[in-house]
């Protein structure tokens, strides 16, 4: 089973000049529907200083996904064009069902030694030391 499903996707536009501040969670994927967008990443320990990565561009029909990462990114975007931009935001959710198996996976770890200690009799040599 898939730890993720996705969401339906979030529609921004960009006017020209816009730029707007979003937080891409890890499963998630960034999708450029029209125009381009300039992607600026934040700024990365290098050594003793920061150093910021040089933007990335996203043309109409391409997408940035952020899969494998185990934290999420708040990325700055930018219409730098004289034309309007959109962009999709599709989140990576919980596959249905997954939080019902953890939940059901951790009751049954906390219960299993409670049953084991009946089951292997050290409760009734402990009733009987008392």
């Amino acid at each position: 089973m898939s730890l993720h499903t996705s969401t339906p996707p979030f529609t921004q536009h960009l006017t020209p000049g816009q730029g707007l501040w979003i937080c891409l969670a890890p499963g998630s994927t960034l999708r450029t529907t029209r125009g381009d967008v300039a992607v600026h990443w934040p700024p990365q320990a290098c050594g003793q200083g920061l150093q910021t990565p040089p933007p990335t561009w996203l043309e109409a029909g391409q997408h940035l996904p952020w899969n494998g990462q185990a934290q999420a990114v708040w990325l700055r975007l930018h219409n730098p064009r004289q034309h309007p931009a959109e962009i999709q935001l599709t989140e990576a959710a919980p596959a249905p069902g997954l939080w019902q198996q953890i939940w059901r996976g951790l009751r049954t770890t906390l219960q299993s030694p409670r049953k084991a200690a009946k089951g292997s009799g050290h409760g009734g040599a402990l009733h009987a030391a008392r």
